[in-house]
C-alpha cells in the first residue's frame, strides 16, 4: 500500500474519531450539568447524571477509545513515532474543536432534547417490561426535568 494512502488514512480516521469522541464528551458535560441542576447537588457529585445518561453514550465512548488505541498501534505499526505523533495530535485537536463547540452553558438545546428522549424512551422500556418503580422513578426524574430551567431549551 502506498504511504501517502496510509498517511491520509491515518488523519481521516484520527480526525473523525476526535470528532465522535468531543460529540460525546459535550454530552456527557451536559449530563453532567442537567444532573447536578436536576438536584441541586454540590459541585463535587454528579446528581442525576448517571440516571440521565443516555445508555448508547457510554458504549458509543468505549468504543471511541477502543477504535483510538487501535488507531495509535496500527499508526506507530505503519508510520513509527511520527505517524502516531500525528494521530495523536489531530485526535486530540479535532476532539477539543467539537468540545468547545458543542460545550454550552446551558446545554444546548440538542443535547437537552436527546437526553429528555431518552428519560422518556426509558421510562415507557420500565412500563412495558413491568417494572414500576423504575418507571415511577424516571417519571419523576423527568417531571423534574420539565419543571427545570432546562426544559425551556426543549421549545427554544
Amino acid at each position: 500500500m502506498d504511504m501517502s494512502l496510509i498517511w491520509l488514512l491515518v488523519a481521516a480516521f484520527a480526525m473523525l474519531l476526535g470528532l465522535h469522541g468531543g460529540y460525546f464528551g459535550a454530552l456527557a458535560d451536559a449530563c453532567n450539568t442537567i444532573g447536578k441542576g436536576l438536584g441541586g447537588a454540590s459541585e463535587k457529585t454528579n446528581g442525576f447524571q448517571d440516571a440521565i445518561t443516555p445508555p448508547s453514550s457510554t458504549n458509543a465512548r468505549l468504543i471511541n477509545w477502543i477504535a483510538t488505541i487501535a488507531l495509535f498501534v496500527m499508526s506507530w505499526f505503519y508510520l513509527g513515532p511520527s505517524g502516531l505523533g500525528a494521530a495523536v495530535i489531530l485526535r486530540v485537536l479535532a476532539a477539543i474543536v467539537v468540545g468547545a463547540v458543542m460545550k454550552s452553558e446551558p446545554p444546548k438545546k440538542h443535547f437537552c432534547t436527546a437526553i429528555y428522549r431518552s428519560m422518556a424512551n426509558r421510562e415507557a422500556d420500565f412500563v412495558k417490561s413491568g417494572d414500576q418503580m423504575r418507571a415511577d422513578a424516571m417519571g419523576q426524574l423527568r417531571a423534574k426535568f420539565e419543571s427545570s430551567s432546562f426544559a425551556d431549551q426543549l421549545t427554544s
